[in-house]
């Protein structure tokens, strides 16, 4: 294989391979957040907002993939980078709402929520950093 050929096919992020390390990103992040719910007795009160974390995450990541394919094939040269930087700025606010909402409706008798909630950020963060890296070298 060519480094050329080679390169491409490192750099290529279509649909397939998304989908694949999307599945791969949550199916570890589950395994993660299973061994933490049945090692500490203080997470398992969170369960529902662990899934409802990876799920909020997972659906961040689909539509800034989409809204990522779209702004590189666009003629503006920023629509890219607007995209990342508000993206950046949507995510950190939706976290925040995300807390502040399960803090005050199911009021939860310890913090261990947070922890979970990091863990998910931190993990669909990184993900997300390397699928659009992939794609703007598109």
């Amino acid at each position: 294989m060519t480094r050329v050929v080679r390169d491409a096919y490192i750099c290529r992020m279509d649909s397939s391979v998304f989908f694949k390390w999307l599945a791969l990103v949550t199916a570890g992040t589950a395994a993660a957040l299973s061994a933490l719910h049945f090692g500490l007795p203080e997470a398992q009160a969170h369960w529902k907002f662990a899934v409802a974390s990876v799920l909020l995450f997972t659906l961040v990541c689909l539509g800034l993939f989409f809204a990522g394919k779209n702004a590189v094939r666009s003629k503006s040269r920023a629509a890219f980078i607007n995209l990342v930087s508000g993206s950046v700025f949507g995510k950190m606010v939706l976290a925040l709402i995300f807390l502040f909402v399960y803090q005050r409706a199911a009021k939860p008798e310890n913090e261990w929520f947070v922890g979970i909630f990091l863990l998910c950020y931190v993990v669909y963060t990184g993900f997300e950093v390397w699928f659009m890296t992939r794609l703007a070298k598109a």
